[in-house]
């Protein structure tokens, strides 16, 4: 038996579950192929006995490069079986129950629906900052359940996680309201003076968003708030609203293969 996950990441917490994802199944002897949505020209699907995608929460919803992926996802007539995962600051959203349906709606059978707390990435727009302690707890937390699912999907046993139409609803409200809001968000990310031009986030945005300009990084108006230029910055010269921003992501962004 073998399957595939596709995957959007954009500071390090949905690719690092993605990988814990595969050393769960591997122990059943099962191997896992991880595809990068934003690498993924072509979607190939008839190789592989099940289905994974993960995707982190945008107001509790998924980005839209996750939801242009999903249009382009293939039909599925042989009932396909698939897992649906989220990572948010919070223990909860609306995003894979989206998901979900979207991709019942095409066919797949989808058994896991789950959400996944991780690190939040944008506690300095909503939350707070995670200390050490809550980090490494949540990550251990993170290790277990994704543990906990395998086992279960294995075992053809259904989860589905907040799902509830009326979450679904007020998911595609905010989902809405915020990417209306985009781009005025992104007007608060901006480079200091101690930008050295590495070329670090230029290469590895992935809405290409980013020029150099007088200097320094230039962020224009195609930005979805991934946040992974401000988490991956090797001076950390990118601010928001101003300010410097702890990287707490640093870690888990390696996990990215970002372009160097």
């Amino acid at each position: 038996m073998k399957g595939v996950l596709y995957y959007f990441s954009g500071t390090g917490n949905t690719k690092w579950v993605a990988d814990r994802f595969k050393e769960s199944f591997k122990l059943y002897d099962i191997n896992i192929d991880l595809v990068n949505i934003e690498s993924a020209e072509e979607i190939s699907i008839k190789p592989y006995n099940f289905f994974i995608i993960g995707s982190p929460v945008h107001a509790e919803a998924a980005p839209k490069i996750v939801d242009d992926f999903l249009g382009r996802l293939p039909k599925e007539e042989s009932r396909l079986r698939a897992i649906v995962y989220s990572t948010q600051g919070a223990k909860s959203a609306a995003a894979a129950s989206i998901v979900s349906k979207k991709l019942e709606q095409k066919g797949y059978n989808v058994i896991i629906q789950s959400n996944i707390a991780m690190p939040n990435n944008y506690y300095f727009g909503v939350g707070r900052l995670p200390t050490e302690n809550m980090q490494k707890k949540m990550l251990e937390e993170a290790v277990e359940k994704v543990e906990i699912l395998t086992k279960n999907f294995i075992e053809n046993k259904h989860i589905k996680e907040c799902n509830s139409l009326f979450r679904r609803v007020i998911g595609k409200v905010s989902e809405k309201a915020y990417r209306s809001m985009l781009p005025k968000l992104s007007k608060n990310i901006t480079s200091t003076k101690e930008c050295s031009k590495c070329g670090l986030c230029l290469r590895n945005c992935p809405k290409g968003n980013i020029t150099f300009e007088n200097g320094h990084a230039i962020f224009h108006s195609n930005c979805i708030l991934c946040l992974r230029c401000i988490h991956i910055c090797p001076i950390n010269a990118i601010t928001y609203k101003g300010k410097k921003i702890n990287q707490i992501q640093k870690e888990r962004a390696k996990s990215l293969n970002l372009n160097k």
